[in-house]
């Protein structure tokens, strides 16, 4: 538009064309220019995707353009020479204005492909991006269904060992543990592949676990639980707690021959559900070996979830050690629902 403006104003104006004749050229001259430009469009497509080089899309380019100048100012004369081919006057500055007709295209020309190999650019990052976006995604759900899928096996393995050292000694333990396991790992194969859990679905699972620990304990694992019912339906990442509450057995239950008190706590607000996990221990006693899986995973999965690592923290004092674990609600909420979605 801008263009076809400026060549009327210099026919009409610098040259004395007549005003329909003025009128007439620019419009008729940039109209056509116009629809050959849509089929640069497709040449910086093809020379951004298929050939490699400065030189060589230079030239591709240059070939471009002398084709396009030609074809314009045939098709360009062949239309104003229909109109107007017994007005010599016009006829002549047609001609006397060929050359800087032939600049000006040349010009258009290269502003018009370097506009559209910004646009393409832009596209191809913005291709790039949500390709990258996929991936981080896809690695993400990966290392997340990684990390889930470890809690079964540790859990199983440790559960099995204490059916295995209850068989002999008493089997009806044994028996009662067995049951409690495959109820608990029912549940938690009906997880799919959901991330997410509401407070009260994380405690029936932990009920589960506990309710197995405390057929091989009995009463030397005494269980409080203090649980804000305001937090019931806030969500927070599945399976979550069960590693939690395995290590306060690990290192608390097996560190004592007296009871050892494991306490549960959760409160909420309006930008955190807290779970503290405590638990009493022998701090005379040898420290119980273990693989670190659990702590490990709870603190990778959180990171992955939420890209923070001060989410989780532990600390031991006067014989008693604390977890506590804070779960941002929004955040949550917006997880919960992209994968419902």
């Amino acid at each position: 538009m801008a263009v076809a403006v400026i060549q009327f104003a210099l026919s009409f104006g610098a040259y004395k064309q007549e005003l329909i004749i003025a009128i007439a050229d620019s419009v008729i001259t940039n109209l056509i220019f116009a629809f050959l430009g849509v089929g640069l469009w497709y040449m910086v497509r093809f020379s951004g995707k298929q050939i490699d080089g400065f030189f060589k899309n230079l030239a591709y380019h240059l070939a471009g353009c002398a084709f396009t100048i030609i074809i314009w100012q045939l098709l360009s004369y062949s239309f104003l020479r229909a109109l107007f081919g017994n007005n010599d006057v016009y006829m002549n500055f047609m001609f006397t204005s060929l050359i800087v007709r032939v600049l000006t295209g040349v010009l258009i020309y290269f502003l018009l492909i370097s506009v559209d190999f910004l646009v393409l650019n832009f596209e191809e990052m913005q291709e790039r991006a949500e390709h990258e976006a996929k991936l981080a995604t896809m690695l993400r759900d990966a290392e997340l269904n990684m990390l889930r899928s470890q809690i079964r096996p540790h859990f199983l393995f440790n559960s099995l060992n204490s059916v295995s050292a209850l068989t002999l000694s008493n089997p009806q333990a044994a028996q009662d543990m067995i049951i409690k396991l495959s109820e608990f790992m029912r549940h938690s194969l009906t997880l799919g592949a959901d991330t997410m859990n509401s407070l009260n679905e994380e405690l029936y699972n932990a009920g589960l676990y506990l309710d197995i620990e405390k057929v091989r304990f009995s009463n030397r694992m005494v269980i409080e639980k203090h649980i804000n019912p305001a937090c019931g339906e806030m969500m927070m990442p599945a399976m979550i707690l069960q590693p939690l509450l395995e290590n306060a057995v690990k290192h608390g239950v097996n560190t004592m021959l007296t009871s050892c008190i494991i306490s549960l706590k959760a409160e909420c607000n309006n930008a955190y559900l807290g779970i503290t996990i405590s638990n009493s221990f022998d701090p005379d006693a040898v420290p119980h070996k273990g693989t670190g899986t659990g702590l490990t995973n709870v603190q990778k999965r959180m990171a992955a979830i939420y890209g923070r690592n001060d989410l989780l923290s532990s600390k031991p004092a006067n014989a008693v050690f604390e977890i506590k674990l804070q779960i941002p609600i929004q955040r949550e909420i917006s997880a919960k629902t992209e994968s419902k979605s």
